[in-house]
């Protein structure tokens, strides 16, 4: 098997940031709409994070492009063709990152803004499109089985909105200093772990049984080179401790201070990273492409 080459780190790195982004804006529309007043420090923090992640995100997407760095002229022939998933994409993230700059300015006080509503479901639509983009942006190359999955879009949306959630809680308890009551987006964070566990195991199952190269990639994951960051860093300290303890101060059985929800909030930022990075990492090619490479 030969595995892909043609996207590096800076792409996990602009998947990661661009989903956290994404996330976050896309939780702070909804509790903007549902309760303004009582969410406003969640909502302040994830205006913070927003778009300058997803911006930052951008950039390392355009270090992957190459030539977009050294000849930015060239990036206008992302928007021309409209069939493409990258026109698509660009066209997407640029809309969410103007509007999330509008929604950010507003919150934090610099402009009023007429219909808020309209702002936040423009938000919403927007940022769930980028998040799932992310997928996208690996389906699109059906020459690597293991990313042209339909749930890998799920996921990743699960993905984006846990850790978007968990970025604007740092921002809200370490910068803002706030000990608001937002106890339905906490509890929301916990279902959201439980159903990124049940997606990736969805995953895993599908790949397993997937053509031999979809095959070879998860089992990179499971028990190949990749196992220990695979178990340690996403399923363990990414996923199964955040649930457990949320999930058991949820239920009154353990107190968490600011200390503790902030590093179980990084937990999940990395375990959000490395969902992304050993995604990418194990992908290989089809036997097809890889004999047309060759030649």
């Amino acid at each position: 098997m030969i595995h892909q080459e043609a996207f590096e780190w800076y792409i996990a790195v602009y998947l990661f940031l661009a989903g956290v982004g994404a996330g976050s804006m896309v939780v702070a529309a909804v509790a903007d709409m549902y309760d303004r007043e009582k969410y406003i420090s969640f909502i302040k923090a994830a205006s913070f994070i927003g778009m300058p992640l997803v911006s930052l995100g951008i950039f390392f997407l355009y270090i992957d492009l190459g030539q977009g760095m050294w000849k930015p002229w060239l990036l206008i022939f992302l928007f021309v063709n409209p069939t493409s998933a990258i026109a698509w994409g660009t066209g997407i993230l640029t809309i969410f990152t103007i509007l999330s700059g509008i929604y950010a300015a507003h919150n934090l006080g610099y402009i009023k803004v007429g219909c808020k509503r309209c702002l936040c479901w423009a938000l919403i639509v927007t940022g769930i499109c980028t998040a799932g983009y992310t997928a996208v942006l690996l389906g699109v190359l059906k020459a690597i089985p293991f990313w042209h999955q339909t749930s890998l879009p799920i996921l990743f949306i699960i993905s984006a909105t846990s850790t978007g959630i968990s970025g604007a809680m740092i921002v809200k308890m370490t910068i803002l200093k706030s000990d608001a009551n937002i106890k339905p987006i906490e509890t929301a964070h916990l279902y959201l772990l439980v159903l990124e566990i049940i997606a990736l195991i969805g995953i895993v199952l599908i790949a397993l049984q997937g053509v031999p190269e979809m095959q070879y990639s998860i089992k990179q994951l499971l028990v190949g080179d990749s196992a220990f960051a695979f178990w340690v860093f996403l399923v363990l300290a990414g996923l199964i401790i955040p649930a457990i303890a949320f999930g058991m101060h949820e239920a009154g059985k353990l107190h968490l201070n600011v200390k503790s929800v902030v590093a179980l909030e990084a937990l999940v930022l990395v375990g959000g990273y490395f969902l992304r990075h050993l995604i990418i990492h194990a992908g290989v090619y089809t036997q097809k492409f890889t004999e047309y490479i060759v030649r």
